[in-house]
């Protein structure tokens, strides 16, 4: 059972369809998160991903977790094992593009009529780097993500492909209640044990929470800072969106990111950047999707 907090939370809020007008005007502009209670039915599903699933299709796969291989069989096991007291190795996961390229050949179209346009899908941006991460995790109870924001400012979409996880998230004028860290990405606060007498600025921020349900999308917008927890074994896939809205803020953590390597290389960083987000704007305009 998820542990009970004293802090008081608001509800994330649950949508149907909307239109993509909707979505932008009342989400993406005021960078508020939300989740799609079926979003998930664009891809046409025709059985359940659930641990048979992927055991019967995907089951040899493997992925490293700590310099260790395991097929997915393996990782569903252990996590499934997973309990408070001896919680599974998290995250575990799978790059969909290089390691389930069956897989994610199925979830189509990936961006459910509301991740676009994503930048990412060009062949400009390398595959898991700059914030262009599309992986599948798979988690059990006891897991607990650290408090964060997402590198590079990318917007995240997390569809719950089977079981449930609950999202933590803070308003954006709240970081500096959460202590930041680690080139501000990072927060030492604990979401189930916060010490209030170490972080004392904590007792004022007001976290927005949904407990995401197989079948379900939730939309985090960048420089929103989050956190999960996972109240039973899971599987979640997370696809990150880079396009105008938040190209600007992306550009500018390629370039701090960049010059804590060397000037040269952060000037290199950010001379790149600019480029292609011209490229980038230019192909809209010339009506070239980015889906």
């Amino acid at each position: 059972m998820m542990q009970q907090l004293e802090k008081e939370e608001l509800e994330i809020e649950r949508i149907g369809s909307i239109s993509y007008k909707e979505f932008v005007e009342n989400y993406v502009k005021p960078g508020k998160p939300v989740v799609f209670k079926k979003a998930f039915s664009s891809w046409n599903v025709k059985e359940p991903f659930d641990p048979a699933f992927f055991k019967k299709h995907f089951g040899t796969y493997t992925t490293t977790h700590k310099d260790k291989t395991y097929t997915m069989s393996e990782v569903l096991d252990i996590t499934e094992k997973s309990t408070l007291e001896n919680p599974a190795p998290y995250p575990m996961g799978f790059e969909l593009r290089t390691q389930l390229p069956e897989f994610l050949s199925m979830l189509n179209p990936i961006h459910m009529n509301y991740a676009f346009p994503n930048w990412f899908r060009s062949k400009l941006i390398p595959k898991s780097r700059f914030g262009n991460d599309m992986q599948m995790y798979i988690g059990g109870i006891g897991n607990q993500y650290v408090l964060h924001k997402d590198l590079f400012h990318t917007d995240a979409w997390v569809t719950q492909l089977y079981g449930e996880k609950k999202f933590i998230a803070f308003p954006r004028d709240q970081e500096d209640l959460l202590y930041p860290e680690n080139k501000g990405t990072r927060s030492p606060i604990n979401y189930l044990k916060p010490d209030y007498e170490k972080y004392p600025k904590y007792r004022h921020a007001t976290p927005l929470s949904v407990v995401l349900k197989a079948g379900e999308t939730i939309y985090i917008p960048n420089g929103i800072w989050h956190t999960t927890v996972a109240p039973g074994h899971n599987i979640s896939i997370v696809v990150e969106q880079l396009s105008r809205n938040n190209f600007h803020a992306w550009k500018k953590d390629i370039y701090d990111y960049g010059i804590k390597r060397g000037r040269i290389k952060g000037i290199l960083q950010y001379g790149y950047a600019t480029l292609i987000g011209l490229l980038f704007k230019a192909r809209e305009i010339a009506g070239y999707k980015f889906n």
